[in-house]
């Protein structure tokens, strides 16, 4: 085989290669939380008590953009099918942030940090993912604060659990949504609450 026809023979091997690659599917993007409806006017603000919510944190292995599925008691498999629009943490804290809007209309909701609030909410996700059983698992604690770091309200933990309808992403995004909409309700509760502001250091 001369050297044209062996040149010739790798470059349309490489092309092949080229061209089998480009029919794999791009991975669909999911996000977390239902989409918010836009209300047409001026909303005024004037004299509501604003809220800061900082960025929720999560487990390092989880503030990443892969959709993730434990698939063994210390093992976590990452969709090829699918991924997330952004980091997990940020995708909690802005679902979070919409749910608490809807649900304390009388609270202004931010999550910028540009200003010195009134009060923090700081909240900690111990656990976010779907099981082997299809089961979605959301473990978080939960604090308010004032502007100076004391506690303003008793620290909360939370469990909830929501089934996924099937073993799909689309299914698994239902379902994690659905349960950071749960915590969001149990949060509501504890921002409405009267404040009761503790000297202690918060934990």
């Amino acid at each position: 085989m001369n050297g044209s026809l062996r040149r010739g023979l790798v470059l349309a091997g490489a092309m092949l290669m080229l061209a089998g690659c480009g029919t794999f599917p791009l991975p669909k993007v999911y996000i977390l939380g239902d989409e918010a409806q836009p209300t047409p006017g001026v909303t005024n603000e004037a004299g509501l008590p604003h809220l800061d919510l900082k960025t929720v944190t999560v487990p390092d292995y989880l503030d990443t953009t892969d959709i993730l599925r434990r698939s063994a008691s210390n093992q976590v498999a990452t969709s090829t099918k699918g991924r997330w629009g952004e980091r997990v943490s940020v995708g909690i804290t802005r679902a979070l942030r919409t749910d608490l809007a809807a649900r304390l209309p009388n609270v202004v909701i931010e999550s910028r940090g540009a200003y010195e609030p009134v009060r923090r909410l700081v909240v900690d996700v111990e656990r976010f993912e779907i099981g082997e059983d299809g089961r979605c698992t959301l473990s978080a604690r939960w604090r308010v604060t004032t502007a100076n770091n004391k506690v303003s309200a008793n620290s909360e933990e939370g469990t909830f659990i929501v089934a996924a309808s099937a073993g799909t992403d689309a299914a698994a995004s239902m379902a994690m949504t659905s349960a950071i909409d749960q915590l969001a309700a149990r949060i509501a509760l504890t921002v409405a609450a009267p404040q009761t502001v503790s000297l202690g250091a918060p934990r």
